[in-house]
């Protein structure tokens, strides 16, 4: 951190994710009211003040800012809540990164891939479909379907035969509000991450790392994130940030914290994902481990009005910095002593009580706990 801040703070959620943003917050001397329908999610405990309520109820979020006299509205790791955040903040004339329109594009698995292939930004063949006739005629296996608008992996099937593209695209409604999904092209190769900042119309952060994936039944979740990236060539990268610059670029995005998701393949990067807001994976942790640099500090500054210059990045030579996740069958108890911590570990957490049942992400793989160490 670079110093105190001032001035009150409305998070939208308290979750693990949230928790990070709440307790960098109130450490820098803002006030913190953090508010989400779960009293039980860790951020309740730590900030300033909770309150229960939807955050998806613009209404509500409105009234709290203003009665809170809220300087800024924001959230991290959650496509649900920075919606929400960035239309509040619309609303109350407070500071925000992205408009509506845009955010609502990201969310949108459909139009991001239709605005990624009409820039000609590594093209993929898609599918919207709003029933399984929809899809009768797609014929390219093994694919992809995903929820259209959804995150955390929830509803994400690799399909090999017409028989299980249906079931997989009947699976997927059930994880989205607008009853439509979206059938791709499966891209194999080596996945990345690319946590991005961008301050005054420049790429001032764009860190990337490998993003280690599971397969088989729990095909894309992910099973840790590693920082540099082993698995692709220093050209790999370039050409991802070349892609990552060219989106930010066309779309004309002056401010924002960005998380984009990619997949080195034969024929280059192809972008699978781009959410508008900080990831949810803790990556932060990684980042100021390997490089000495606080993400989530660069991030708030930017939004609260000071003018970010790229940061010097402190790589450690030689060096392998891991984030890996603690993780369990959807709708176990956490016992703590079936996930022993590493003894050289940098940092670790867990992210449930003893004898909890973590609340359901993605119905197959639900996160613990994690730990940050130099292999």
């Amino acid at each position: 951190m670079t110093g105190k801040m001032r001035g009150t703070v409305v998070v939208l959620g308290a979750n693990a994710g949230q928790a990070d943003l709440i307790r960098y917050l109130t450490e820098t001397g803002c006030s913190v009211t953090a508010c989400s329908r779960l009293a039980s999610e860790p951020g309740a405990k730590i900030a300033t003040r909770f309150v229960e309520l939807d955050v998806t109820s613009i209404d509500q979020v409105c009234a709290l800012a203003e009665a809170e006299q809220a300087d800024v509205v924001y959230s991290v790791a959650s496509d649900i809540a920075i919606t929400a955040a960035t239309t509040v903040s619309e609303r109350l004339n407070l500071p925000h990164f992205l408009n509506s329109q845009l955010i609502a594009m990201f969310n949108n698995k459909a139009e991001l891939r239709r605005y990624l292939n009409e820039h000609s930004i590594g093209t993929l063949d898609y599918q919207k479909v709003s029933s399984v006739q929809d899809a009768e005629k797609w014929s390219a296996f093994p694919c992809v379907v995903k929820p259209l608008d959804s995150q955390g992996q929830r509803g994400v099937r690799k399909v090999h035969n017409n028989a299980e593209l249906i079931d997989a695209i009947r699976e997927s409604f059930a994880f989205t509000s607008s009853a439509s999904a979206i059938v791709e092209t499966y891209v194999p190769g080596t996945e990345i991450s690319c946590n991005v900042l961008v301050s005054e119309g420049a790429v001032v952060v764009a860190v990337f790392s490998e993003r280690l994936v599971h397969g088989g039944a729990h095909f894309g979740i992910p099973a840790g994130h590693l920082i540099p990236p082993l698995h692709v060539s220093d050209e790999d990268v370039r050409q991802a940030r070349v892609m990552v610059e060219a989106v930010i670029r066309s779309l004309g995005i002056q401010n924002g914290a960005l998380y984009f998701q990619l997949i080195i393949s034969d024929n280059g990067p192809r972008i699978v994902e781009i959410a508008p807001r900080l990831d949810g994976c803790h990556i932060w942790r990684l980042i100021r481990a390997a490089y000495d640099i606080n993400l989530i500090d660069l991030t708030i500054r930017r939004l609260m009005g000071e003018a970010i210059k790229a940061p010097l990045l402190r790589p450690d030579p030689g060096a392998i910095y891991e984030l890996m996740f603690q993780q369990l069958p959807t709708g176990r108890a956490f016992e703590s002593r079936h996930f022993p911590v590493p003894a050289d570990a940098l940092y670790h957490e867990f992210r449930c009580d003893e004898g909890q049942v973590p609340a359901g992400i993605n119905g197959r793989l639900e996160i613990v706990g994690y730990y940050v160490r130099r292999q």
